[in-house]
């Protein structure tokens, strides 16, 4: 789809919901006949003015023939009043209708870019490197597609396709006007304009091009920007500052120099068009001057006719800012269709789930049959996990333990083979609470921007945050965050907390089974006891798969499956943990 189908396509649907465009197309108009009578004034005025300075060629105004200097002065002066009024008034409207639909089509394309990146997602690489592959190349325009590039399509309908409908309305009475006053200078000057503008059109191909290829770049660019900034600490730790600055310094100097370029390429393409203007004007006087056009209109039309059309300059400019703002937009929404899927109809990457409320499962056993997955382990998995189970997962870095839960919980999908849970199979099935049974703690234990009790009932409802806490013995946190908000521009979450909230999280949703990431990598001896000691107790009322390089987690499992490039191997734990006596509050853990 190009720009302008999309565009009609977008207008509709928030036409539809407002029923704003006829208003915005009265008001454009309205400002258009105003931007027409101003000009007509201002020429009457400049006819005016050479009377009285004495230019004896100059006897008339084209308005009101040979009425007394002051009669004319009068209405004029009231012609000029009323269309700044009429034109100041309906700009501003229209500036504001034209600024609202354009940002309500922005909010919605950034909703439905969302929606694609979340469903895209749901079949995504991992993010780290040590989660079996490496991240995906175009995660960097993935962020940049919410932001800038959805931002160039705001911006080119607002000052493209809106832009250019009122700079062509605001043309068209003042053309009309030129061809009552000068038939024959109006018919060149719109000559002139034709031809140089078709050349201009071919520089403006060349723009897109460019504008299309910077903003990819742009995307590059500050993906690498960003890497740097997010691992200052590790840079710190190296003591690699000098070299990161002058790394940020190299790739900052690159995205300006590129972006000042493109900038300035604009700039002259707009001030081309009006030295466009400029120079069909100056070929129409020299053509009149020259007889090509027969006899002269008479002085004072000849001088309106000036004044007319330097008030043409501005439309054509932004006549001419409007068609940049289209190149533009047109880039953006060819780098965009693929995430979007609007060339085509995208199939989706998996069955829609069953007819399962969320939290409605029940314990079951859980079966791998000939499982390949996609990515790092090649050998077929073949187990039987019975219900309240407790499986540890142990193998080398990058052999596929966090692909096997990613691929469990449908965000990859296998190579082969079948997944079943009670019974039934899953393979085909999309991720989510109600298509699949897991609940999942994550290695980097993500938190929401947002407080410690939406971070904790993310998956839930009616959670209560403080008893959850308290069972890992994470409870002081609820009295240490409170209602603060978490993460971005709030309170700081070190990783043993980010763990708690996470394995809260997971319990809270009552899913029968538990896939638990490195769930104790980021906590201290004491932590970690509370953490294994909820874990253990976990035996019976949930399945969990537990992901480890740690020895002391192994003592909680029933059996141990250890990955390895020739087969998998399982053997139960020597060591058989031991629950701590104490437990806070001495309630269940989770629902049976």
């Amino acid at each position: 789809m190009t720009i302008l189908p999309y565009y009609v396509h977008a207008l509709r649907q928030v036409t539809r919901r407002r029923g704003k465009l006829p208003i915005f197309l009265a008001a454009v108009v309205m400002h258009a006949i105003g931007h027409a009578f101003l000009a007509l004034a201002a020429g009457a005025v400049a006819v005016l003015l050479a009377q009285a300075w004495g230019i004896r060629a100059v006897q008339a105004t084209p308005l009101f023939g040979r009425a007394a200097p002051s009669d004319q002065a009068f209405l004029l002066s009231g012609i000029g009043m009323m269309a700044v009024l009429v034109k100041g008034a309906a700009g501003v409207y229209a500036s504001y209708v034209q600024g609202q639909m354009a940002g309500e089509v922005g909010s919605d394309l950034r909703l439905r870019a969302l929606d694609a990146l979340l469903s895209v997602h749901r079949g995504r690489s991992p993010r780290h490197g040590d989660q079996g592959g490496a991240p995906s190349p175009r995660d960097a325009f993935a962020v940049s597609a919410l932001t800038e590039r959805i931002q160039e399509l705001e911006l080119g309908l607002k000052q493209g396709l809106l832009g250019g409908v009122r700079a062509v309305a605001q043309i068209v009475p003042l053309a009309a006007l030129l061809a009552w006053l000068s038939p024959r200078m109006a018919g060149l000057a719109a000559l002139v304009l034709l031809a140089f503008g078709a050349l201009l059109g071919r520089l403006r191909s060349g723009y897109q091009i460019a504008s299309a290829h910077r903003g990819r770049e742009r995307a590059e660019l500050l993906e690498a920007v960003d890497e740097s900034v997010r691992h200052a600490d590790l840079w710190v730790s190296y003591g690699a500052e000098e070299k990161i600055r002058s790394s940020q310094r190299t790739l900052g100097a690159a995205l300006t120099d590129g972006m000042a370029r493109l900038e300035a390429r604009s700039t002259a393409m707009s001030a081309m068009n009006e030295a466009l203007a400029a120079a069909a004007l100056v070929l129409s006087l020299w053509a009149l001057r020259a007889g090509w056009l027969g006899g002269s209109p008479g002085h004072g039309p000849l001088l309106a006719f000036a004044i007319a059309f330097f008030l043409m300059y501005r439309p054509l400019r932004e006549l001419s800012d409007a068609r940049l703002a289209l190149a533009r937009a047109d880039g953006a929404l060819a780098d965009l269709q693929p995430w979007l899927g609007w060339a085509t109809e995208r199939s989706p990457v998996f069955a829609e789930p069953p007819g399962r409320a969320a939290g409605g499962w029940t314990l079951g056993a859980l079966e791998l049959r000939g499982l390949r997955l996609s990515r790092g382990y090649g050998a077929a998995l073949s187990l039987r996990i019975e219900p309240g189970s407790i499986v540890a997962i142990l193998g080398p870095t990058g052999i596929g333990k966090s692909t096997l839960l990613r691929t469990l919980l449908g965000l990859e999908q296998a190579a082969s083979g079948e997944v079943l849970f009670d019974g039934a199979a899953l393979t085909q099935s999309s991720a989510g609470p109600t298509a699949r049974p897991f609940a999942w703690v994550p290695q980097d234990a993500p938190v929401l921007a947002d407080t410690l009790s939406a971070n904790v009932s993310l998956g839930a409802v009616d959670v209560d945050v403080r008893a959850a806490l308290r069972r890992l013995g994470a409870g002081h946190l609820v009295d240490a965050m409170g209602g603060s908000r978490l993460g971005a521009a709030g309170r700081a979450v070190s990783g043993g907390e980010r763990q708690w909230i996470a394995l809260a999280r997971a319990l809270v949703t009552g899913q029968p089974v538990l896939l638990l990431d490195e769930p104790t990598s980021g906590l201290d001896v004491a932590a970690e006891r509370h953490v294994l000691d909820a874990i253990a107790r976990l035996r019976g009322r949930r399945t969990v798969l537990l992901v480890t390089h740690r020895t002391e987690p192994l003592a909680v499992a029933d059996v141990v499956m250890h990955l390895d490039p020739y087969g998998p191997t399982f053997f139960t734990p020597v060591t058989k943990y031991s629950v701590s006596a104490k437990h806070e509050e001495g309630t269940p853990l989770c629902c049976s």
